[in-house]
Parts: structure tokens; sequence; C-alpha cells
């Protein structure tokens, strides 16, 4: 059984090269040493060649098997994927804080404020200033905001910082729109 497996093998391999040109006899010099090794190995150590008959069976088919040709038109269609929709954010908190430093009813106020406050805390200027618009029993309040910082306790030590030098301040989420200017 041994010896027809490497026959077999030796004669397919064998038949590669001998049909084709040249270009293509260069390429099989592989297959006719791995045909020279089967046979010097059956000789040699038979039970090495018994333990690859097993990938010389699925060698040999896979040289036998033509060559498949593959279609560049899909066979089947595929709907496309649908998505949700965006949710809105619009209302949702930042994941980032801010310190909460000072109210304002008008922009220009909220813009004089914050430059203010750079002069009193100094650490300001490695923050953005942003404004909330929030609606108070009082009417529309502008809130000025520092941020944004990791945690709430960050936050914190802006504001306990504020208060050293006698402000106001609360921690609080970095929302609203950057303060422009």
């Amino acid at each position: 059984m041994r010896l027809v497996l490497i026959m077999i093998a030796t004669l397919g391999l064998t038949g590669c090269v001998s049909m084709g040109s040249p270009s293509i006899e260069g390429r099989a010099r592989p297959a006719l040493e791995l045909a020279q090794l089967l046979e010097e190995t059956a000789a040699r150590h038979p039970d090495r060649v018994e333990a690859a008959s097993a990938e010389m069976g699925a060698l040999r088919a896979a040289l036998l098997t033509p060559p498949q040709t593959v279609s560049m038109t899909p066979q089947t269609t595929t709907p496309p994927m649908s998505f949700a929709s965006a949710p809105d954010l619009e209302d949702a908190q930042s994941l980032l804080y801010a310190a909460h430093l000072a109210s304002y009813r008008l922009l220009s106020n909220a813009e004089i404020g914050w430059r203010q406050l750079g002069v009193q805390l100094p650490s300001l200027s490695d923050t953005e200033p942003r404004v909330e618009r929030v609606q108070l029993d009082q009417g529309e309040f502008l809130r000025l905001k520092a941020g944004p910082f990791d945690s709430r306790s960050e936050a914190q030590a802006l504001c306990a910082q504020a208060e050293a030098a006698g402000l106001w301040c609360q921690a609080t989420h970095f929302t609203g729109e950057a303060l422009p200017g």
C-alpha cells in the first residue's frame, strides 16, 4: 500500500513537471525534489511515509482537482445593514467636570468676568471657559464654568483655590458652549 501511494505521488508530481513550458518546469523543481525525497524515505524509513499517507492523499487530491474559477459577480445580495438613529444628546450630562465660578445675565459680562477671574486665579489659564444658559425663577442666566476636569475632585480642587481667594465656586458637569473671545 505504501509503495502504491509513493508511486502515485511520484507519477502525479512527475506528470505535473513533464507538461508545460520551460517557465513551468522551473516552478516544478520543488515537486521533483519532493518526489525524490519520498522515494528515498520509502526505501530507508517506510514508517515515516506511512505516517504521512493522509497528507499525501490530500496533496494528490489537490493536484488532480481542477482549479475553480471565482465569479466577480456576487451570488447573493445581502440586505444593507440598518443602524439605529443617533440618540438626542442635547440634554445629556458631560462625563467631564467643571468649576462653576459665577453667573451673569449678559454674555458680554461673562466675557469680562472671565478676564477678571483669570487675574484672581492664575490656574484658570489651563482651563477652557464655558457658558451654560439656565432658566431660574429670577430669569435667564449664563453660568460661567472652567474645565474640563476628568474627575469631580479635580474640579473641587479648583473650587478650593477660588474659595481661598474669596470667590464662590461649585463643582458641576462640563456642559454649555465655549465662551467666545
